[in-house]
Order: C-alpha cells, then structure tokens, then sequence
C-alpha cells in the first residue's frame, strides 16, 4: 500500500492480483470438478491418485429435462417402406406384370426431438438413426410384348405351324437352316420378337419367322391338328413299337371302319379290341392290327375264317393250316397274340408287361417292326410290308 503526497492510500495494484488470485483459484476448481482425490501414506511417502467419475452424463437426459413442455425426446424403432421400381422386359405380354424381386419393408433405431401443439406433433427433429434391417426394393417387369399379347402365350408355352417352317440358325432369311418343322408341329418358344421368334423344336434351338405361327387361343382346332400330325411324323419303319401308339379310341375306330379290303368287317368290329390290348400288354396295338391285316388277307384267309385266328398263330410253312392254333373268338386271338408278342419278342426278360405279366424276352431282338421280323417270321419282307400297312391306317387319320 502507497501514500500519495497529500497522504492517501494507493492500494489498486494489490487489488488487481487478490482477482487475479481468484480467477487462478477458480480454473483449479473448475479443472478438478469431476475428480475425487484419494490419498494414501505409507510411512513418509504420500501418494495422490485420480479416479475418473464413473457417472457420465446421460446426454439425451439432460435435453430430455431440459426442453420446453411442448417438446418430448423420442428413442424408438421404426419400419422403413420399401419403394417400388418397373423394369420394360420385352419377353412378357404387353402391359403384363410379374414381380422380378419381393420388397422387404427396413427397421431403423431413430432418435427424434418432437414437438407438439394441442397433442398433435407439428415438427420433428432427427437427431439419430441406425440401421437395423436393410430395406430391399421392389422390383416388378412390366411386358412390352405385342406378339405374346396378340396370341395369348408366354415364354416357354407351345405354338404351333400353319405351314412347314425352316428352323433357322439366326433371325434371318440367308442364315443356315437347322432343320425343317413339318405343318401342325409344335414348337417351345424361348424369346419373343415381332418379326422372328426363338423357338426349341426337337432339342434344336432356333428362329422362325411368326407369319404362319399361331396358338391354341388364337387357333382353338390347332392342338387337335397338331397330335394328329406328331401320331403321323413319328411313324416310320424304326419306331418303338414296344409302347402304346398314342391313338385314341376313336381313332382306332376311324382308321379300322370303312376300308373296302375289310368285306367281313372284322376289323372294324374289333376296333376297341386293338386299342384295349395296347393298353394292357404295352404293344402298339395298330402294329398288332397290320400283322392281322397282312397275315389273314383282312381276314379272309382260311385259317381266319376257320379258326379265328388272324395271324397265322403257330401256322408252320411245313403245314400251316394244321399246325395254326384255333381260338374260341377273334378277340381271344387278338389277346393270345398281343401277350405273345410283348412277353417273348418286345420286351427284355423281367420287365414287367401289367399285374399278373412279366416279358421272358426268349425272342427279344430290339422293339421295332425289323427286329421283331428276325424271330417271328420267314419272311424277310416280313417287316415292310406290316409298316406299309401301319403308313396307310396312319394316314386314314
């Protein structure tokens, strides 16, 4: 403290360092508010150590207290709406839709700040947000096609041809030919397009032109056409005559009525005997009809007309008529030799032919018109001229 010449008291300087002091006293205090000092002594040493305050502060607490009575803190899960996306696919009818990929609604952990006026939320404020479950977006193909729209078909559905068609190796006219599809065949189609078309025909994938295609709903008497057309382009001299040819009852009555070399009509009023012994004996029955027609002379020979037996059944060339069986009836011999034929010449010993028969196969040589020949007959035209008769029923379709 100084004196000044007329004796007063100087004392500002000291009172600057006493704030001076104080202002250092409270940056201490404010330094170590959240320590808790511990002391320990061992004899003469003395140790001081800091722990850290373990009750941190709960931030969203404090704002929670802290807000206005209009506003409330909010911590909660949430689902997260997937959208919903389209893609053009031009291999589906027009204006057609087919889901490409399932939407998953999300889940999000949110942190929100609210605020309301009369209890209804005017605002909202996210604070923050953590992913629980990925939302996945849905995606929907929307078809373009115009040709799939016009005949009511989609990938992989049949079409059939109105005209025989060259199966072409690109969608073009000078491109190389894989084969030709005869009329009414059917074809699988795997890309659509306006002008051509990708199409499997027969394991062959290739292009057709769409003029002379058409479909069941475009065309309603085409599928009939078409299985007529497969029965007559799958007949040749090496089919598979060990499984039923495919015809209907009332095929079997159309191609057996009506034929002029029939005088007696044997045939034809044994029609449903033909098809009943395909089914059970697993031999195609018009196979069975031709060797009846080629063996009796349409069944006026005299061992058919004297012992009902169509087939010259064990007629040997040494003395046929006494020698061949006699049946009780046409159909006794229909069935008699249809069992003969499945058990001992098409079929492989062990297979088994229905529930009370299994194949021997002692005569087995393959399962078409030819191999059967070999055992069966003589004759080495034998085969030939049983399938010319199977062409001409064939045709009678």
């Amino acid at each position: 403290m100084n004196r000044t010449k007329d004796g007063k008291i100087v004392i500002r300087f000291s009172i600057m360092w006493f704030f001076a002091a104080i202002v250092i006293i409270a940056l201490i205090v404010s330094f170590f508010k959240n320590r808790i000092f511990a002391t320990n002594e061992k004899e003469t040493e003395k140790v001081v150590a800091f722990e850290q305050n373990q009750k941190s502060i709960d931030v969203i607490q404090v704002m929670l207290e802290n807000t206005d009575s209009n506003k409330k803190m909010v911590n909660e899960q949430r689902d997260v709406e997937f959208k919903t996306e389209y893609e053009d696919n031009p291999n589906l009818p027009k204006d057609e839709e087919q889901v490409k990929q399932e939407g998953k609604t999300g889940k999000i952990q949110v942190t929100a700040l609210q605020e309301y006026k009369n209890e209804e939320m005017i605002n909202e404020e996210i604070i923050d947000s953590i992913t629980l479950e990925e939302v996945v977006t849905k995606i929907i193909y929307k078809g373009t096609s115009d040709f799939l729209k016009k005949y009511s078909v989609h990938i992989d559905d049949k079409m059939y041809l109105l005209e025989a068609e060259d199966l072409k190796e690109e969608a073009k006219e000078d491109s190389n030919t894989i084969c030709n599809i005869p009329r009414y065949l059917n074809v699988t189609i795997k890309e659509a397009g306006e002008e051509w078309i990708k199409v499997s025909y027969n394991g062959k994938e290739g292009y057709i032109k769409t003029t002379n295609i058409t479909s069941e709903a475009v065309t309603p008497l085409i599928k009939e056409k078409n299985r007529v057309a497969t029965l007559k382009n799958n007949l040749n001299i090496e089919m598979d005559l060990s499984v039923p040819s495919g015809l209907t009852l009332s095929d079997y009555k159309t191609v057996l009525s009506n034929n002029f070399s029939d005088k007696n009509k044997i045939f034809e009023q044994n029609a449903e005997v033909f098809y009943n012994a395909e089914q059970k004996y697993k031999i195609n029955g018009i196979f069975l009809a031709c060797i009846g027609i080629h063996e009796s002379a349409w069944g006026t020979s005299k061992i058919a007309a004297d012992k009902n037996n169509l087939f010259g059944y064990t007629a040997y060339d040494s003395d046929p008529y006494n020698s061949a069986t006699t049946f009780e009836s046409y159909e006794n011999a229909i069935n008699k030799v249809a069992e003969s034929l499945s058990t001992r010449y098409l079929h492989v010993a062990g297979t088994k032919i229905n529930d009370k028969l299994t194949a021997t196969g002692i005569y087995f040589n393959g399962t078409t018109a030819k191999s059967v020949n070999i055992r069966y007959a003589s004759d080495e035209n034998w085969a030939d001229k049983v399938f010319s008769y199977m062409q001409y029923l064939y045709n009678k379709l």
